[in-house]
């Protein structure tokens, strides 16, 4: 008996999802005394991640769920809700949740747990359900939200440097944290469009630091070279003017303490150098001589 009831229901699902409108809009029905089938259409597919049936006595609070999907995706689906008892008005609505943590509730419905329209049966008054203890009549009241559209939560993109390099993604409403923490650490934030964000990270202006190998005395008006240990590594260095211009090089150095005059340096002003060690640039490095006498 139990497997022709299940083939019954079932045929009442598939009579109940032809031509019907897609989620967030659904169908209830009631069967008979004791059921009340709930059918839906999505149009989302793979994208709905999660969708369940929930329940209430009244029309904005206190919804439980009473089913839950094991296959979302599916375009069409029904569920029964079989413990009711006769005669009770009772409210339904859909939650159901998209990739990326998007989440709707579709609008509540109600329906009596048996239609007595036609039927010459005085209705009984409704069953109050008590929760805690306490009757819902007995609540204060709060104002009936009619046709609350499905809240739908904003997400931002930040990206860092350009817009190939996804940083992260946000809700809306922690965007004001993030900007904080970017202008505390001296970072830029440029907006692209409403949803789309790009941090510049702050880059500080370079030190420049003397070579402790190559450096430009100004008492005497010359330029030192000191090299470690000059006898055991293979050392060349390369002169440039401060355009990048080569001027000259000093190739296989034997001594570990060489002075070289300004005055062949031409001119006054910034000159940079490549050191290498064994073939390998050890140091490029920058120093300033004085006009020469």
């Amino acid at each position: 008996m139990r497997k022709i009831a299940s083939i019954i229901a079932f045929c009442f699902v598939l009579n109940a999802l032809k031509a019907q409108d897609t989620l967030p809009k659904f169908t209830i029905k009631d069967i008979n005394d004791k059921k009340i089938l709930i059918t839906w259409t999505s149009g989302f597919g793979d994208n709905c991640i999660q969708l369940a049936v929930q329940r209430s006595f009244d029309s904005t609070h206190f919804f439980s769920t009473i089913y839950s999907a094991q296959s979302p995706e599916l375009p069409q689906n029904g569920a029964i809700d079989s413990r009711m008892p006769k005669g009770v008005k009772v409210f339904y609505r859909i939650f159901y949740v998209l990739h990326g943590g998007q989440y709707f509730f579709s609008k509540s419905v109600g329906v009596y747990s048996f239609d007595q329209i036609n039927k010459n049966i005085k209705q009984p008054p409704p069953i109050q359900p008590v929760i805690n203890d306490i009757k819902v009549e007995d609540l204060p009241k709060s104002p009936v939200i009619v046709n609350t559209p499905p809240q739908v939560i904003q997400y931002l993109s930040i990206y860092k440097r350009t817009t190939d390099t996804l940083y992260e993604r946000i809700e809306s409403k922690s965007f004001k944290h993030l900007r904080d923490s970017i202008t505390q650490k001296k970072d830029t934030l440029l907006r692209i469009d409403s949803a789309n964000f790009i941090i510049k990270p702050f880059i500080p202006k370079p030190v420049w630091k003397a070579s402790k190998f190559v450096f430009a005395i100004a008492s005497t008006n010359s330029v030192t070279i000191k090299l470690p240990q000059p006898k055991l590594h293979k050392y060349r260095i390369v002169f440039f003017e401060e355009n990048g211009t080569q001027l000259f090089e000093i190739k296989n150095p034997k001594e570990d303490d060489l002075i070289l005059d300004n005055t062949v340096f031409v001119h006054g002003g910034w000159f940079s150098f490549d050191l290498y060690e064994d073939d390998k640039l050890k140091e490029h490095n920058k120093f300033q001589v004085l006009i020469p006498f």
